[in-house]
């Protein structure tokens, strides 16, 4: 523990990290003890301007942009087609005010940076209907002030249902004439809770308008329990349906794409229904799997939320530090994701519906060489190898290719396989209730076509629940959710063959028939074939839910038991049939697999909760007590032979059985936990954890785990030096420290195994069984230990708000495959034989930048920055150069020669030494010593980000709202089979358009064709560095007033991109996803919808 501790950030290291919210802080201080600037000093500040006939609104605007002061009016105060030209230059801002607002009888007045703006009540002659109106009327006056007692200046106050209105002076006074006593004033103010009052009998009033605390006030759900966002203590991030929503993605975690600081999520590849992978706080793993669990309305799951329909999610809470993710113990060590559904609200039933439809098109697609380019590349490959490349050289072109290019008749074979997909996806939800009975109910459908015959994704989901308040002390709840889901992957060879075959090839033969052989090798056949005889598949079923019971026996205590079924099924296979490339044109008999798969896991938890509030303390302890048990059961065989392509799944209508394996897993979990949340005054607040795990996937005496956790904070906004300070609103110090577990290893890793072999005797072969797996009796669980140090705050009445967090991780005992002496006959073994730490900083930063009038624009500012470097390996010091595993670097590194350019002709003498001549790939000698060798390599890049971050904003006026977001990832380097085939230059298939070295062309960058030198692999390391426009959507809430005849609560009409910019280097198909996409297996996609909210 000591050795650890010494690891943690230093206090300095810390206090640099938090420097800059420490320094606005004691800023803002400064400000606060302060008294306001005068108005003589802001009157004084000088303008230069120029306007032509542009509207006054944005005249103020611009004036106060560049004075640093904020005016405030009320709507309407100025002529609809009020607008200005004026020029002036270094002119005091008095004497611009009073030039622009003299001809609409405006007058103003000063507090600290704010200026009111106020119509003058003299100078016009009164109308006689105003002053008979006037007569009439009940004059109230009046002060505005906020929770401390201060006056606030510029408060709008609107007479409800009218235009007319009013605005509180410097200091917080405002005078009115209504017209009777039921008149309803509303104040609203930016930071602040709307509030309405009923005139009545009063003339004088007093109005205190509360922070708009919502922010604060939020509900998250931090595993057994929810607690308001005001008291967390520990690392959570949260993303709300809105959000979700908004980015109208067929699944839910690409929505939380740029949402998160400390959460990556990564698309699997551009197929339709491949889904996402999403990553919190980096690399913990060394050859194991970095995702998170996930709970959805308290089900356990490893399956991730793909399945679900986005439309039926209320909210998504994700746990990021060991304190937050200790309550689910050995499976929070990656960080839990925790879903929470719609459910019923008392009252009336509402019927809504969502949709919406469009395209997906092909985007970002390698330039690959046209014809003409094609036929210089290839000469000078052959030019550099010293081959013919006369008209008499077959090898170079054949005579048919020849005539195609005299023709000109070239095939762009990606545009001819690639196409637009179109998108649809339909939601229906009904939900109400009344004081005891609340339900939701949705059924939804989506389908995608992809951008290659035939892939295609189609998911249909149901959903329901139901929530029952029996009697006063007894409740229960119903949720149930059923999908199932079809994906047609279309052809492994179809996207590839397009990308490898040289556009002098053509798809057809002399009577217009598509050819099948349309090049000199096998390896390469047309596209369109593939299409056609290839068949990939996966269906998947999935049913799960969970029934509980609640009772309140005492008051403050709650006793609640749920049973929680996960049942799966899953059917996947392929088929190659006569015309495939695999079959080879009937060549090679046809080929079908199918594999199944099923699932099903138990989870009782058992909980109790006390729950108490005394004086200014505020305590709730719960306990649980959990169980799951897990089966997993899988099959698969292969044939051939398949007679039809109709028969494919039919596995017994083929002839020779090619192979076939089996499997059954059970595991088990059993837990016991406890978790005690205390507060003092709201201001001092403590959360302790403590769960024990108990895991049959690990050696008998070491399948208890215990893991710990503790988290305080400090409410510095609720101190007296800090409330004196008016700019801060809200301002939380917390630091944490937890131990998670893992066990995620095959389920009998302890335990030795039997393995099917044959022996020969004299001859003739027996078949028996031999040992073929080495128990470790000593296996444990890998550890995660973490500190956290973070600050929530807020300003200016919360209209600047965010978070800062520093972590450090310790994983220890990390479970790997240990390679084994050969002597001993073994392999390898799993064992506990690594060391990692994992740090880094998450900042997210809310803004609303400007409210005036209808107008209103918000920012959303997101960036995390994680590092990991691994400590001990196999439990000593040594690096593990052939995995390139190294002490003190990170997991995932690249380790090569380091590239150096292009042996140019000039250096001819040098290269000479090194045995490489002009044009070949020139890589440095690091030790200097004339040879190149394995000590000449070093570590070349990392395959992990060094920074992600995004950037949104959100603009609305009136029921118009435009929303943009920005992504971004740097730091990453990646070698693609993508890049090692098409980009080789020296090979046949048609190849990515680079600059390349030739004698006339002395390029750096890339070599010459067919001469790359004994270093080829090296320029294939590639920066996969990217900015990307994320989301685009324009929506329009359309007016209630338009719609309520045909009873309609809601309407709004939105179109959205997604991905419509990419901004990189990387010449590959997408650089979000170079590791999961060899070469052509998808491409990436941009996708364009209109869609339609709908409720009743």
């Amino acid at each position: 523990m000591q050795k650890f501790f010494k690891t943690v950030p230093k206090p300095l290291l810390i206090m640099k990290i938090l420097g800059v919210p420490i320094i606005i802080i004691l800023s803002l201080a400064t400000l606060g003890f302060a008294r306001d600037g005068n108005a003589q000093e802001l009157m004084k500040r000088t303008v230069t301007a120029q306007f032509n006939n542009r509207e006054i609104t944005k005249v103020l605007t611009t004036i106060g942009h560049k004075t640093n002061v904020k005016f405030t009016y009320l709507p309407g105060i100025f002529p609809g087609e009020a607008r200005v030209s004026m020029k002036v230059k270094n002119e005091s801002l008095e004497n611009v005010l009073r030039e622009l607002l003299a001809p609409y009888n405006i007058g103003y007045q000063t507090s600290g940076d704010f200026i009111i703006l106020r119509k003058n009540n003299s100078g016009a002659k009164p109308d006689p209907k105003d002053e008979a109106r006037v007569d009439q009327d009940i004059t109230i006056n009046g002060k505005v002030v906020d929770e401390k007692g201060e006056t606030l200046p510029g408060v709008s106050i609107i007479l409800k249902g009218t235009q007319r209105g009013t605005v509180t002076d410097v200091d917080g006074k405002f005078s009115f004439n209504v017209p009777d006593q039921s008149a309803v004033l509303v104040f609203s103010y930016v930071g602040y809770s709307q509030k309405e009052i009923t005139v009545g009998t009063q003339t004088n009033f007093d109005v205190q308008l509360s922070n708009d605390n919502k922010v604060l006030e939020e509900v998250v759900v931090v595993g057994y329990g929810a607690i308001k966002k005001s008291d967390v203590t520990g690392a959570i991030a949260s993303v709300d349906n809105t959000k979700i929503a908004r980015a109208a993605t067929p699944d839910a975690t690409g929505a939380l794409q740029g949402q998160m600081p400390g959460v990556v999520v990564v698309k699997n590849v551009g197929k339709p229904g491949s889904g996402y992978n999403i990553n919190i706080r980096g690399t913990s793993s060394i050859g194991g799997s970095n995702s998170p669990l996930y709970v959805i309305d308290g089900i356990p799951s490893t399956a991730g939320i793909n399945e679900l329909n986005p439309a039926d999610i209320e909210k998504i809470d994700i746990l990021k530090d060991a304190s937050a993710t200790a309550i689910y113990g050995s499976r929070g060590a990656k960080g839990v994701v925790i879903v929470t559904t719609k459910r019923g609200k008392s009252g009336k039933t509402t019927i809504s519906y969502d949709a919406y439809a469009g395209v997906r098109t092909p985007t970002h697609l390698p330039e690959m060489f046209d014809g003409p380019e094609y036929v210089a590349f290839r000469t000078e490959m052959f030019k550099a190898q010293g081959k013919d490349v006369s008209r008499n050289n077959a090898a170079f072109f054949t005579p048919d290719q020849w005539k195609n290019i005299d023709e000109g008749k070239f095939t762009d074979w990606p545009k001819l396989i690639l196409k637009n997909g179109l998108q649809m996806n339909h939601n229906i939800t009904a939900s109400g209730g009344d004081e005891k009975t609340r339900f939701a109910i949705s059924a939804g459908l989506l389908q995608e076509d992809g951008n290659v015959k035939p892939e295609s994704f189609k998911r249909y989901t149901l959903r329901g629940n139901v929530d029952r308040q029996i009697t006063a002390k007894w409740k229960a709840g119903l949720n149930i959710y059923f999908s199932q889901n079809l994906q047609n992957l279309g052809s492994s060879e179809a996207l590839r063959s397009a990308y490898r075959l040289p556009p002098m090839t053509y798809p057809y033969d002399e009577t217009g028939a598509p050819a099948f052989r349309v090049y000199t090798t096998n390896s390469v056949t047309n596209p369109m074939f593939d299409q056609d005889n290839e068949i990939r598949q996966v269906r998947n079923a999935r049913t799960f839910g969970n029934i509980f019971v609640q009772f309140e026996p005492w008051k403050n205590v709650t006793l609640k038991s749920t049973i929680s079924p996960n049942y799966s099924t899953e059917r996947s296979g392929f088929y190659f049939g006569p015309l495939s490339k695999q079959s080879l044109g009937g060549s090679v008999p046809t080929q079908a697999s199918n594999a199944s798969k099923e699932q099903l896991t138990w989870v009782w938890d058992n909980q109790a909760t006390y729950d108490r509030q005394f004086g200014e303390h505020k305590l709730t302890a719960t306990i649980v007590q959990s169980m799951q048990k897990d089966r997993i059961e899988t099959s698969t065989i292969t044939v051939d032979g398949i007679p039809y392509k109709s028969l494919w799944y039919n596995i017994a209508t083929g002839g020779r059985v090619l192979g076939y394996g089996s499997s059954y897993v059970k595991t088990t979990l059993a837990s016991a936990m406890g978790r005690v949340n205390y507060s003092f005054k709201d201001k001092y607040l403590l959360t302790a954890t403590g769960r024990w795990d108990g895991s049959s996937r690990l050696a008998e005496g070491n399948q208890w785990g215990f893991f710990p956790s503790a988290s305080l904070a400090w409410r510095l906004s609720e101190e007296q030096f800090i409330k004196r300070v008016r700019q801060i609103t809200d301002l939380k110090l917390r630091v944490s420290y937890g131990v998670t577990g893992n066990d995620r290893v095959d389920a009998y890793s302890t335990q030795a195994a039997l393995g099917q072999t044959f022996y020969d005797f004299g001859g003739n072969f027996a078949q028996g069984y031999a040992p073929n797996q080495l128990p470790n009796k000593n296996l444990t669980w890998e550890t995660t230990r973490e500190i956290n140090v973070g600050l929530d705050f807020g300003f200016f009445n919360n209209r600047i708000v965010g978070s800062v967090d520093v972590y450090n991780r310790l994983i220890n005992n990390i479970l790997l495959s240990r390679q084994l002496p050969a002597p001993s006959g073994w392999g390898s073994i799993m064992d506990n034989v690594g060391k990692l730490r994992n740090s880094g900083i998450e900042l997210g930063i809310s803004s609303i930048n400007v409210v005036a009038g209808k107008f209103q624009w918000k920012t959303d500012i997101v960036f995390d920055s994680n590092k990991n470097r691994i400590l001990e390996l196999n439990g000593g010091k040594k690096d593990d150069v052939g995995n390139s595993l190294f002490i003190g670097q990170p997991v995932q590194v690249n380790y090569n020669y380091v590239f150096d350019g292009i042996w140019q002709t000039a250096e001819a003498e040098t290269a000479k030494k090194y045995n490489q001549t002009p044009g070949q790939i020139r890589v440095k000698d690091l030790d200097g010593n004339g040879v190149i060798n394995a000590a000449d390599r070093q570590i070349i890049g990392k395959r992990v980000p060094s920074w992600t971050g995004s950037f949104s904003n959100t603009f609305r006026y009136g029921n118009l709202d435009l929303y943009v977001m920005v992504y971004t990832r740097r730091g990453e380097q990646y070698q693609s089979s993508f890049d090692a085939t098409l980009m080789n230059y020296n090979s046949d298939y048609n190849q990515v358009k680079v600059d390349y070295w030739t004698p006339e062309n002395p390029s750096q960058t890339w070599f010459r064709p067919g001469n790359p030198g004994p270093y080829t692999v090296i320029p294939t390391f590639r920066k996969v560095d990217f900015t990307r426009v994320g989301n685009i959507t324009l929506g329009y809430n359309v007016p209630n007033s338009l719609v309520q005849r045909w009873k309609i609560s809601n309407l709004r009409i939105y179109a959205t991109a997604t991905n419509p910019l990419l901004f990189t280097k990387y010449e590959g198909f997408d650089p979000e996803w170079p590791a999961t996409n060899t070469y052509g297996t998808a491409v990436s996609t941009s996708s364009y919808l209109f869609g339609v909210n709908l409720a009743f």
